[in-house]
């Protein structure tokens, strides 16, 4: 008995030497003993994966030409050993590097040979006592996960603030490009859907503005129709009489939360981009909890945003059209306040007319006040008045005006609203300019007259 137990043990540590050679912790250490504490990242190596690198989420490779190794999504990295089945094993990548924290084995430092989840991917590097390893790419095992790490803006080869008319030229040419009718090479009919799906989220604006503050977790969220929508802003503007008669372009400027794409990769230069950004609100996701055996219930939980946001002043061009009226708003979809994985509501402009110093507005038509003198009105007179696109207006009135007639110039009032070839009327009460006193000799003369 004594035998087989010194066998078994001596077995043991032969393995264990085999494994320590190969890279990684043991994979008969911890047993009975005492839990290993966590170690901890090395002062200048950081946790990061940016998103240059989030590729590697989700992929197993061939370590060594021995193990398989799988890069989970959340950092963990899955080895067969006890230091990693105790999860003490973790990883980042960052700067064209890939580092692993293998237990009690030390920091693993790695460079890919491709950016891309493919065969033929290899990568070198070293452990922390200098020795050399290597890994193969083998199989993405996590497709869901490598679906949700696409980026649209990077498939199409576009910035991220690139406007439509880029985002559709790029597309034409990639589809071009990789259509299969006419690119026979492998990969390029999966490209081909990889185009084509970037521009279907591209060219949505729903999908964009969700993809652009949510990422391709939230345009999945948005065809099972869990998305919610935040609240329309209303703002009061300003405008002149002036502006509502000939149609004018105003520009106005907003203050509103933003989620900023640029702080999710730190590999992208953060100076005036991520300067201000800070923490975005706290976000709300259900999820499933077990309240007895084999019964579970939904419930909301209140997360920290993995999101960075940042005010923003943002400018609009409100577009005054020609016979708008006071109390007519004028809605910009998607440009209120953002919250991470959510439809931003809309900033709406209600119109309010500043008061014109001649003319007032009723409806389409336009009224204002004339004074002419005791002649005129008795005479009739000719007269003019400067309209709201400057030009001049002469009119004409014969025989008596009595005080606080109303003259009806039709066609000279306002335009009517989506109808700008149509226009009201204009109405011109006169007020009669009265002598405060005549003469004896007025006096005998207008006797004489109306006798």
């Amino acid at each position: 008995m004594r035998f087989a137990i010194l066998i078994v043990v001596t077995a043991v540590g032969f393995i264990e030497d085999i494994l320590r050679q190969m890279g990684g912790g043991s994979a008969f250490d911890g047993g009975g003993g005492q839990r290993v504490r966590a170690p901890k990242w090395p002062s200048g190596v950081s946790d990061k994966i940016t998103k240059k690198m989030a590729w590697l989420k989700g992929t197993e490779w061939s370590w060594n030409n021995w193990r398989a190794v799988r890069f989970h999504a959340d950092g963990k990295f899955e080895a067969p050993t006890a230091d990693c089945q105790q999860d003490l094993c973790k990883w980042s990548a960052n700067r064209g590097k890939v580092y692993i924290l293998w237990g009690q084995a030390g920091l693993h430092t790695l460079t890919p040979s491709l950016e891309e989840p493919k065969n033929g991917n290899v990568m070198q590097g070293t452990r922390q006592d200098g020795q050399p390893c290597h890994a193969k790419f083998v199989r993405v095992f996590d497709n869901e996960h490598a679906e949700l790490e696409k980026d649209a803006y990077e498939i199409l080869g576009v910035a991220d603030d690139a406007d439509d008319a880029v985002i559709k030229k790029a597309y034409r040419k990639l589809s071009i490009k990789y259509h299969p009718d006419k690119n026979t090479e492998e990969g390029a009919r999966e490209k081909f859907n990889n185009v084509r799906d970037a521009y279907e989220i591209l060219n949505d604006p729903e999908k964009k503005i969700l993809f652009d503050t949510g990422g391709m977790a939230a345009v999945k969220s948005l065809a099972k129709g869990d998305v919610q929508r935040g609240q329309d802003s209303t703002i009061g503007l300003t405008t002149s009489l002036e502006d509502m008669y000939n149609g004018n372009r105003l520009p106005a400027h907003i203050t509103r939360r933003v989620v900023c794409r640029l702080c999710a990769d730190d590999q992208k230069p953060s100076g005036k981009h991520c300067s201000s950004c800070g923490s975005c609100p706290d976000e709300v996701r259900m999820v499933n909890r077990q309240v007895g055996p084999g019964f579970y219930v939904q419930q909301q939980e209140v997360v920290r945003s993995r999101h960075r946001c940042r005010q923003d002043n943002t400018k609009i061009e409100v577009t005054i059209e020609q016979g708008m009226h006071s109390g007519q708003t004028i809605k910009f979809p998607y440009m209120s306040e953002q919250t991470p994985g959510q439809i931003p509501g809309a900033v709406i402009f209600k119109l309010k007319q500043a008061q014109h110093r001649q003319f007032r507005r009723e409806g389409d038509d336009l009224h204002f006040t004339m004074v002419v003198g005791l002649k005129e009105a008795l005479l009739g007179f000719s007269s003019s008045f400067k309209h709201l696109d400057a030009r001049d207006v002469h009119f004409k009135v014969t025989g008596v005006t009595k005080p606080m007639q109303i003259v009806q110039l039709r066609g000279q009032g306002m335009p009517k609203a989506n109808f700008p070839s149509e226009f009201g009327d204009m109405f011109i009460t006169i007020k009669v300019d009265f002598p405060d006193k005549l003469t004896t000799a007025q006096q005998g003369k207008i006797t004489e007259i109306l006798r």
